[in-house]
This record gives C-alpha cells, structure tokens and sequence, in this order.
C-alpha cells in the first residue's frame, strides 16, 4: 500500500505530534472501541484518556488522525475502525502553549485535513464560550463535507497551563456533533490545582467519559502480547525450521508427531510449522509421511516464552521502548539472547537508540 504523508501538519512546535511510520501502528483495540462506543452513542461530549507517559496515548491519536491510501485511492484514516464517520483534528500540549497557539495549531490541523479555509478563529481563544462557538463552526463545514462527528483531539493536558486548560469547555456547553478527546498521565502525575480544575469541569456524567488504564491492566498487556506473537512469530518459525533442519540432516533420533499448549493457542504458528515442516521433507525423502515433530520444538517455544518475560521487564511495560525492541528483534538488530542483559529505563532508551 502507498504511504501518504499524515493530512496533519501543526502550526507551532508545542503542539506536534511525533508520528512514527505507518508500519507500526497497532490499533488497540481496547482504546479503540471503548472510544467507538461513545461515538457512537453520544452527539457530543468529553472523553478523557489517562494512561501512563510512554504507553500509547499519542499512537492512539495518530491512528484516528494520520492518512494513508486505501484500496479505492482514497484517503483513509490508519485506523479506520475507529475513525470511520468521523473527521478528525488534533494538537498536543506543552507547558509553553498558549490558548491563542492552541486555537491554531487546530485551524492549522482542520484546514490540512478538510483541504479549505476554516471559519474565522479571532476571538476563539478568549472564553470557552468563544472556543466553543468556533468549534461548532468547524463541525458545520466538517457535517457539509459528510462527517457524523467533528473529533477534536488534545494531547498531554496535564502539560497545559491553567489559561489554556479553562479554555476547553465542558461537556455540556460543546455544540452538537463535536467530541473531545482529551489524553493525560494518570491523576497521580498531575499537580494538584490544574487537577483539580480538569477534575471539576471534566467529572463522569452525561456525555462524559473517563477511562484510566495502567501498564499492569489485563487488556493492555494483552496487547502488546498480540504484537509481540505477530511480529516475531517469522523469527521464531525460523528458528523451528533450523532445528528440523539439523534434526533430518543429522538424521537424529527424535519423538514424532506429538502436542503442545503453546501451538494449539496459536494455530496461525502451528499450521505455519506445518507446511514449514511438509518444505523440508520434500527435500530429505526419507521423513515424508511422516507428522510435525513437535516435542524436540520445546526448547524453542522455552525461549520465545523467555523473550516475552524479559521483552516485557526490560521495557517496563512501556509501548514504546516495547515496540522499539520487538522492531529490533523482528529485524535482526537485536539477539533474542541479548534481551535478558539490556538494562531498563533511560539506559535502555540510549541502547535502542543506538541500534537506529
């Protein structure tokens, strides 16, 4: 598929988004439809993401923002399933933004994504009254252009200051067809005034969301276990297949056919080893016939059952030093062996950075 550049370019520096390729989104699906089910139900309201620095609360802005070419030649969002029906814009917030830059770095993001003017922004960044008047402008060209809902994206309130995060207005004062989606560290991360602030005019109601999730929750490990089994299975199938090749070129003694846990959970791997296994028989006659040895595979679904552990440890649970060491591994760059001896944190950061 070709790869487009994202529709979204932001007009001051506090507020860009670091959007890595394409080829590395994962959509997450336990962002993705807990979001798409209050789109779906809500005309307009507050959804409010809190989840640790590093755990991907920017990816997930980035898959309903960032554009690609689908298979029609269009342009659609990287996540479809959650963007679907929607247009979209975003800005991310930094200690030095100001409501005045924020209210540009969205015209900026809105002109680039609907390709025209967007209505006249003076006085938007003065009053939420004002911020809000201008945002249901914008979702009367976005309805006019087709879209269910104007998806207005802030990144990173924590980082904004008190001017900046009394600009955005509550739940009830958005216009119809508009929804903000706000992301944040979790409320332990925050100082205590803007918290309180945010916490007051953004609390669970009508129309409001508020979903908190940690590096430990069930549903976001699993996650980043999806990612690790899908891309390195390659690594591991190739690891399998040198081993069945040096069991028939050494004609070794081994148990034949058999079961483990570990490949009826994972068929996609199983069948694969299959066929792997049904290659190398064409080759060396004498085992034809015969079953996909699978006990002597043990030590190798041992060491990928390692590499999960460690991967996982080394990372913090972090997605993106997660994500950089699957990347790393997947491409050869970094020995499945090396894993357990990385160190953790800002070190871990400066090793991977050093891989390229």
């Amino acid at each position: 598929m070709t790869q487009q550049p994202s529709a979204q370019k932001f007009a001051a520096a506090p507020f860009a988004l670091a959007l890595d390729s394409d080829g590395d989104y994962v959509s997450p699906a336990h962002l993705r439809t807990p979001f798409r089910s209050f789109l779906v139900s809500c005309d307009r309201g507050v959804y409010w993401l809190r989840m640790p620095g590093g755990a991907g609360k920017t990816q997930f802005v980035r898959g309903i923002i960032a554009r690609r070419t689908g298979k029609e030649g269009s342009l659609e969002g990287i996540d479809s399933a959650i963007s679907s029906g929607a247009r979209a814009i975003a800005a991310g917030l930094t200690a030095q933004a100001s409501p005045a830059a924020l209210v540009e770095a969205l015209k900026a993001a809105f002109e680039a994504e609907h390709g025209l003017p967007a209505p006249e922004a003076s006085g938007a960044s003065e009053s939420p009254e004002a911020f809000a008047g201008w945002l249901a402008a914008l979702a009367v060209v976005a309805a006019g252009q087709g879209a269910k809902r104007l998806v207005v994206c802030i990144d990173g309130i924590e980082a904004a200051d008190d001017l900046t995060l009394s600009l955005l207005p509550a739940a009830a004062a958005l216009p119809g067809g508009v929804v903000l989606l706000l992301t944040s560290r979790p409320t332990a991360d925050w100082p205590a005034e803007p918290l309180a602030a945010a916490a007051e005019r953004f609390a669970p109601g009508p129309g409001v969301v508020i979903h908190e999730i940690g590096l430990a929750d069930a549903e976001y490990v699993g996650w980043l276990r999806r990612l690790f089994v899908e891309r390195l299975r390659p690594l591991l199938r190739s690891r399998a297949n040198a081993l069945l090749l040096s069991l028939m070129e050494t004609r070794a003694s081994y148990e034949r056919g058999g079961r483990d846990a570990r490949l009826t959970a994972d068929p996609v791997l199983r069948d694969g080893l299959k066929d792997d296994w049904k290659r190398l028989t064409n080759k060396f006659p004498r085992y034809s016939g015969q079953q996909l040895p699978v006990e002597p595979l043990a030590p190798v679904l041992d060491t990928f059952d390692k590499l999960w552990v460690d991967t996982l440890a080394r990372s913090e649970g972090r997605a993106d030093r997660f994500f950089l060491m699957v990347r790393h591994l997947a491409a050869g760059g970094l020995a499945v062996e090396a894993v357990s001896d990385l160190p953790e944190g800002e070190a871990l950061d400066a090793r991977l950075a050093a891989l390229g």
